[in-house]
């Protein structure tokens, strides 16, 4: 999501933001390490044989649009895009970590099914590690801004 308005996009706050993945912040920075999903462990295995000499097919995105980050308590602020949803449970574990490991960076959550998480969508005995971080750390997360999908007749919309 990043790649295109990185490259066209002129404003000086949005070049001089650090791009990159839940992964790296939390690799080698963070007690613990990554909790790292299976499904995203094959696909990244997958991605770099497919690869060939440059050894990314970006079944991932493009990694080469990431930056390189040194260190974790360096950021002012973390804008986390969709943890968890659409993508692996184990993101929600990894984003507690981080806030842990810098407790006064401040994050921000966007489109990250916090209803689902908080709600107990996720149930206790398949994913136990989440469980354990929604008392502890999502159901202490403010909601500012919530959309919900609706449907009128058989027709979704927002």
């Amino acid at each position: 999501e990043c790649e295109l308005p990185k490259d066209e996009w002129a404003g000086q706050r949005y070049r001089e933001a650090t791009f990159t993945t839940i992964e790296a912040v939390t690799n080698g920075s963070v007690e613990g390490g990554y909790d790292a999903p299976w499904g995203s462990n094959l696909m990244s295995g997958l991605s770099k044989l497919m690869g060939g000499e440059d050894g990314d097919a970006g079944l991932l995105g493009d990694q080469n649009a990431l930056d390189d980050l040194d260190t974790v308590g360096d950021a002012n602020l973390w804008l986390v895009i969709q943890p968890g949803n659409g993508g692996p449970v184990e993101d929600w574990v990894n984003c507690e970590k981080m806030a842990l490991a810098s407790p006064r960076t401040p994050m921000v959550v966007i489109n990250g099914a916090l209803d689902k998480v908080k709600g107990g969508f996720y149930p206790k005995v398949f994913f136990p590690k989440l469980a354990a971080t929604v008392d502890r750390f999502w159901k202490k997360f403010e909601c500012t801004f919530y959309l919900k999908p609706f449907s009128d007749k058989g027709v979704y919309g927002w």
